[in-house]
């Protein structure tokens, strides 16, 4: 019995925030990479996340939470 049929599912979480003067989405310690945009940063983690469940969160100048983008395998049936 694998880890999907007993329920677990790993769950991406990407955030995007302001960094120097762009926009950084941080996925994990090295994966980090900064965007001039806002819009950008948000398509890149769309990307990234795309055959997955997860979310992206997006995070305002004192990094709190300003929005959620979810994403489940349902999301993404035909």
């Amino acid at each position: 019995m694998n880890w999907r049929s007993q329920g677990f599912l790993a769950m991406t979480v990407i955030e995007i925030s302001r960094y120097k003067g762009g926009w950084k989405a941080f996925e994990a310690p090295g994966v980090e990479p900064v965007f001039l945009t806002k819009d950008d940063a948000i398509s890149y983690a769309q990307t990234r996340v795309r055959f997955r469940t997860g979310e992206i969160r997006v995070l305002d100048a004192s990094d709190t939470v300003q929005r959620t983008i979810a994403f489940t395998e349902t999301d993404r049936r035909l």
